[in-house]
């Protein structure tokens, strides 16, 4: 199994995880961050790095909700500093159950983000274009 890290705004990344578990169960190899207005980016990376540092950085994968905000910037910061986990933005449900139930230990990395990219973005759907469609 990877070790998984979503890293998102507020408090969105411990709900994506009590929502997944709804789902699937219990998940032991995800852990959660969440950057709030009240925490310095400084206290963020210091936070965000201890996490990385529990796990094997080798098979990481860290999800965060928004390119470009403070958890992906975090993120791009440790990468840029020799860090080797996957990180992902664009964070929705499909993608964190396509990784959680597509994970185990014969598919790479690369194959599973690759996998997970193709989940999240089908799972973007304009119904009512597909219902006229049908019409």
């Amino acid at each position: 199994m990877k070790n998984i890290i979503l890293a998102t705004h507020g408090n969105l990344s411990f709900e994506f995880k009590n929502t997944l578990e709804l789902i699937v169960g219990k998940t032991d190899n995800i852990k959660c961050f969440g950057m709030t207005k009240d925490k310095s980016s400084e206290t963020g990376k210091k936070e965000l790095s201890n996490l990385i540092d529990s796990v094997d950085e080798s098979n990481l994968i860290i999800l965060t909700d928004l390119f470009g905000g403070s958890s992906a910037n975090i993120c791009m910061e440790l990468l840029l500093q020799g860090h080797k986990f996957k990180l992902l933005t664009g964070l929705n449900l499909p993608m964190l159950l396509s990784l959680v139930t597509s994970d185990n230990d014969d598919i790479s990395i690369d194959d599973l983000t690759n996998k997970i990219i193709d989940s999240a973005k089908s799972g973007v759907v304009d119904v009512n274009k597909a219902i006229s469609e049908r019409s």
